[in-house]
């Protein structure tokens, strides 16, 4: 029901006022006279208050309009009471002086006043009969005439007790502000993005660099509007220098025939607050827009709320921001579960009993309690390594990969900015301390027995001395990163062939990779399949072999720091890695007294401590290992998953993606061996606790098949890390257009022609002029260029004189026995 009705009952009251003032005006003639004109003035006024009543009763009958109606009868009572007192008057002033004949004469004026005033009451009570039929239909939709009623976020907190939805708003294919009706569907959803987008373009901000960016903004406006963001991807994309129409408009349709895994539109919004837009201010500006009267509005129901909050601002903090004002709906987007998480999707009951201590210390953050899982399994993958002894006597855990033999240790990246939280991931190095221990005491007792022995040599005469003592190698589970290539094979081959290299400054490793880039990268490709590394020094007389080495590498770095790790991705180095990013924490302190009992050093100490039975057990399988297996059906899960994410990865990313792929299932497969090992742990300690009257693994035990629990834990363990690994591949690995993108330096068209011309393998000088002269380059150029694929970029290795080599992409990089 429209307004209409409430305004025309107030522009009646207007006759109600000038009844008051001529009532008034008769007050002020009768003051002379007599007793009795006093009291008819007297009664005049009580006339006009009740007149005054009447009008504020019928103001008040938006709420009390059943009073309202007995209000009015009573009135017109009223009113037929002051005709007849005024009959009465009418007597008394004919035996008044002449002022009382005048008041008589007034009197009679004020009677026919008073019939008018009868007429307005009953035309009143009909108004009031309206008025209360109207107020009836209000109530049918549950609107009150309050101010909340014209608030959208009074609705918001009051879900359960609206009802109706509401027209859609605009089309998302203007940037213009939207006036109509207030909606919680797919028009504001519309609406919100429309409103940031064109705040990005109104700023020049560009959200697409780097191609993973680009990528997940296709795939957030395909999830958000469909075909409808289509434009708006267009719009956002071209603030980039590199933005072409056709492949804008080839990467949508892929979005939207596609799937981002873990992106939704919320990325959208998330992208926008990172890059300065205010989302607060844009969803009280969307608020401002909806403005309605309370008798036309259609109101959103609980459930129309609940579908917008999955897709809108006002979703993008799902379950965890309770309904109310844009502050909260402004808040922090890193605190919603998305694909880039995992601990915040385990299963507290199904981990084993050190995974479940450190989730516990920490799952209150689940970025630091990811980065905490994944290094203490880092450390534990590298103990299980040191536990398999040698390939003349093997023990341990082992398991069968596509025809390869294989052990858990793993190799895996953390970046992230200054700040952080990285170097608390050094106390996962504390779970290796009880091994660290022992292996420094065999030390200290091998060099006690070496001096004594050497002492014994020396004062000998020389006839009789004999070959000298062989002094002890140190041996430590840590390989230090700031070691040189050289230094890292003796650390190995002095272990028995294993390792554990843990970084929390990687530019230690950097600094390393840079100044031996060939022997490090060969050395890190190799042992990561446990192929046999070889070093011969002949100045030092000194040749090493080392079969199946184990070593597992733990680096955390800022992002800065990546492409100093990884010059290249063409040689397969970095699709070794698992990578993780921990992102920027919000601009607040956290509670630094949170954790009371003890240090983290002395908590992951103890769980070192519950490890080395495990260690022990392994160990102790000389000649007896255990090969670990996954089930029938776990196995044809893990092809069916590992298909789909090839498939998937390699739409998104392009071919260079399936070798990270290929290894992503190999160390999907190493994360399983070591949770179902340490599960293993849990069994046991649950059964017997420290007792050593039984152990760990039965000696006639052969096989250890992967509890179905623990699969479940690796894939969403996995999952996630597709994600940030995806990440790094798309801004690094992008050789296919300009390897020099790896240095910071843009490639310009006549050098990535030439150096895609270049043959792989050794090639001689002439074949780059060749080249050059069919691109028509330039000779000089040519060679300016060459000289930079060498000294400069490092893409081209000199060989010898007039002879140079172009690596090949991997071999083991497109098959997957990697």
């Amino acid at each position: 029901m429209k307004m209409k009705t409430q305004n025309n009952m107030t522009e009646n009251f207007p006759n109600a006022n000038m009844e008051t003032y001529q009532t008034s005006a008769l007050d002020s003639r009768t003051t002379a006279s007599n007793t009795q004109s006093t009291e008819l003035d007297n009664q005049a006024s009580v006339s006009n208050n009740q007149i005054t009543d009447l009008n504020s009763q019928a103001r008040a009958s938006n709420t009390q309009s059943t009073a309202s109606s007995s209000q009015a009868s009573d009135l017109s009572s009223q009113a037929r009471a002051s005709n007849s007192r005024t009959s009465n008057l009418n007597t008394q002033s004919n035996a008044s002086s002449s002022q009382a004949s005048d008041l008589s004469s007034q009197a009679r004026a004020s009677n026919t006043q008073s019939t008018a005033l009868d007429s307005q009451s009953t035309e009143l009570d009909t108004q009031s009969t309206d008025l209360n039929k109207s107020i009836k239909e209000m109530n049918q939709i549950n609107i009150n005439f309050s101010a909340e009623a014209f608030d959208p976020i009074y609705w918001a907190n009051k879900a359960d007790e609206v009802s109706k939805s509401i027209k859609p708003r605009s089309s998302v294919n203007s940037f213009s502000k939207s006036t109509a009706a207030y909606n919680c569907d797919e028009a504001d959803r519309q609406a919100e993005i429309q409103e940031v987008a064109r705040q990005l373009v109104d700023r020049g901000i560009d959200i697409t660099a780097g191609y993973n960016n680009w990528l997940n903004l296709g795939f957030a406006l395909a999830d958000g509007l469909g075909e409808d963001g289509r434009e708006i991807f267009h719009q956002l994309s071209q603030l980039n220098d590199e933005y072409d129409t056709a492949e804008c408009d080839r990467q949508y349709t892929h979005c939207l025939h596609g799937r981002g895994q873990g992106i939704t539109v919320k990325t959208f919004f998330q992208m926008a607050k990172e890059a300065g837009i205010d989302l607060s201010q844009v969803a009280r500006e969307q608020m401002k827009t909806h403005q309605v009267n309370a008798i036309s509005a259609n109101v959103p129901s609980a459930k129309r709320i609940e579908k917008v909050e999955k897709s809108t601002i006002l979703g993008t903090l799902e379950e965890q921001v309770p309904r109310g004002t844009m502050a909260q709906v402004a808040q922090t987007h890193a605190k919603t579960p998305t694909g880039l998480t995992f601990s915040d999707k385990l299963k507290r009951d199904d981990l084993d009993d050190i995974t479940r201590a450190i989730y516990d210390l920490h799952h209150d953050e689940p970025e630091k309690c990811d980065a905490m899982i994944l290094g203490a399994l880092n450390v534990i993958s590298g103990l299980m390594g040191g536990a398999n002894g040698t390939p003349e006597h093997r023990s341990g855990v082992y398991g069968i990969y596509d025809g390869h033999r294989v052990y858990a240790p793993l190799y895996n990246i953390i970046y992230s900015g200054a700040g952080n939280g990285k170097g608390n991931l050094m106390f996962n190095k504390e779970l290796a301390y009880q091994v660290k221990k022992e292996m420094r005491s065999a030390y200290d007792a091998e060099k006690s027995k070496y001096d004594q022995a050497m002492a014994e040599w020396e004062s000998k005469s020389k006839k009789d001395r004999g070959d000298a003592p062989r002094e002890p190698v140190y041996r430590d589970p840590f390989v230090p990163g700031n070691s040189s290539s050289s230094a890292v094979y003796r650390a190995l081959d002095a272990n028995g062939g294993w390792g554990l290299m843990f970084e929390t400054e990687a530019d230690t490793v950097s600094s390393m990779i840079d100044s031996d880039y060939g022997n490090y990268s060969d050395l890190m490709r190799k042992a990561h399949h446990h192929e046999t590394l070889s070093m011969n020094r002949v100045t030092e007389k000194v040749h090493i072999d080392i079969d199946e080495p184990r070593l597992s590498i733990f680096l955390t770095c800022t992002p800065g720091q990546l492409p100093s790790l990884f010059p290249s991705f063409e040689n397969g180095l970095g699709s070794r890695f698992l990578f993780y990013n921990l992102p920027d924490e919000e601009v607040s302190f956290h509670d630094v007294f949170a954790l009371r009992e003890s240090p983290l050093e002395d908590t992951y100490k103890q769980l070192g401590d519950t490890l080395l039975p495990l260690y022990h057990a392994l160990q102790s399988r000389a000649d007896h290992p255990i090969q670990f297996m996954l089930s029938a059906a776990q196995q044809r899960d893990f092809l069916r998953t590992y298909q789909d994410m090839l498939v998937e990865q390699y739409g998104m990313q392009g071919k260079g993606i399936r070798a990270f792929v290929f290894r992503i299932a190999l160390e999907s497969f190493r994360y399983a061996m070591i949770l179902t090992t340490l599960r293993r742990l849990s069994e046991w300690a649950a059964s017997f606790g420290s007792s050593t009257d039984h152990e760990i693994f039965r000696d006639d035990e052969n096989a250890l098949i992967c509890d179905d629990r623990d699969f479940r834990t690796v894939k969403t363990i996995v999952e996630c890390l597709v994600n940030h690994t995806a990440r790094v591949y798309a801004v690094m690995a992008k050789e296919d257009d300009n390897p020099f993108a790896l240095h910071g330096k843009k490639l310009s068209a006549d050098e990535r022609r030439l150096y895609k011309a270049l043959p792989e393998g050794d090639f001689p000088t002439a074949d780059v002029l060749k080249s050059a002269d069919r691109l028509q380059i330039s000779r000089r150029t040519a060679q300016r260029m060459l000289s930079k694929f060498c000294n400069v970029y490092r893409i081209i290795d000199p060989v010898k004189r007039g002879v140079y080599n172009k690596p090949a992409v991997s071999d083991n990089d497109n098959t997957n026995d990697d």
